[in-house]
């Protein structure tokens, strides 16, 4: 019979976790359509073995059509916004490519899920447009619990010179995310003579460097950071700059709010629905509007401290930790209920 091995398991710490919960640990690396077919067999293999009563996949597709109903995380932001200025600077050939992808994960997101859970109220909107359903829920998402009472680490940067600032992104790299634009926001930032700015990456080395082509030494690179040390890092900065193009949610937003500092962000409806009031926005992709928000910033020291108690005010809008497991719950109970009757 079919007999899969599990991969080791790395992401959490299981002896935190109560005698109730139980762990199994799967590694597919990318999928590919070739490994659709073995995902299927392993998890058909191990839902005959535990026979949930519902399944719960924090992002999706899961390409597994199980007996148990699933409740699917929806995370896939590109396919929801295509005014996206993301489209106007890829080829043809790649939107070709992401046409067919999006049909492709729609598919198996209609065929695989009971029900789904976004973020946000404007991406529930438009997953439920996009997959044709009202069976989608908005849990919000949040910062990480490290932010609450967070650990000093060692520094990752230089002590900063006096009236330097720091702008950091915490991000792998995506080209959706946009990072290139922050070589031609320091362009335009020295034609308005901004004054000393630095940008704080979290790159792999490989990715840094088609980043930072001229080797400008005031784009920074510290690598991947672990989540537990991330809030030291925000402690080093002055702002969160997020140029990104689309999002289901990044918790960039609700970490740098804990963290009292001010958001330069894209005016995109994603960002709009997290941030509120508590961001300045600038037209994406256009590096002189990102820089003018920047000096903007810099400028107005009561702007900033507005910002940073707007961000307190709208963390109170995403649901703690608690919260979320208990609208999961009742999510997973009402699915459980509806199987039952059929």
């Amino acid at each position: 019979g079919f007999q899969p091995v599990p991969a080791k398991f790395e992401s959490i710490d299981q002896k935190k976790f109560p005698d109730n919960f139980s762990f199994r640990s799967f590694d597919f690396g990318v999928i590919s359509m070739p490994k659709i077919s073995q995902i299927q067999k392993e998890l058909a293999y191990y839902e005959r073995i535990d026979q949930p009563d519902v399944l719960v996949a924090t992002s999706g597709p899961t390409y597994f059509r199980s007996k148990a109903p699933q409740l699917t995380g929806y995370n896939l932001g590109l396919y929801l916004y295509p005014e996206s200025p993301f489209f106007k600077t890829i080829s043809t050939y790649r939107k070709i490519r992401f046409q067919l992808k999006r049909k492709l994960h729609f598919y198996f997101f209609k065929r695989d899920a009971s029900a789904y859970v976004v973020q946000t109220e404007d991406v529930n909107k438009r997953v439920r447009k996009a997959l044709g359903t009202n069976k989608v829920h908005t849990v919000t998402n949040n910062h990480n619990g490290y932010y609450i009472n967070w650990k000093k680490f060692p520094r990752k940067l230089a002590k900063t010179k006096q009236g330097v600032a720091r702008l950091l992104t915490i991000s792998s790299y995506y080209s959706h995310k946009n990072l290139e634009i922050i070589p031609e926001v320091i362009t335009e930032l020295d034609r308005m003579n901004a004054g000393n700015v630095e940008f704080v990456l979290t790159l792999k080395d490989e990715d840094f460097t088609r980043i930072n082509t001229k080797k400008d030494p005031r784009i920074i690179n510290v690598g991947p950071v672990p989540p537990p040390e991330c809030p030291s890092l925000y402690d080093e900065c002055d702002i969160l700059f997020l140029p990104t193009l689309a999002e289901c949610f990044s918790a960039s937003y609700p970490e740098a709010m804990i963290m009292d500092k001010p958001i330069v962000t894209t005016d995109l409806g994603f960002a709009k629905s997290i941030c509120g009031n508590a961001a300045l926005y600038f037209e994406p992709i256009k590096a002189k509007s990102a820089a003018k928000r920047i000096v903007e910033l810099l400028k107005d020291g009561k702007l900033k401290d507005s910002l940073v108690t707007n961000g307190r005010a709208e963390l109170k809008k995403f649901d703690s930790p608690e919260e979320r497991a208990k609208k999961y719950l009742a999510l997973c109970q009402s699915l459980v209920s509806t199987n039952e009757r059929k």
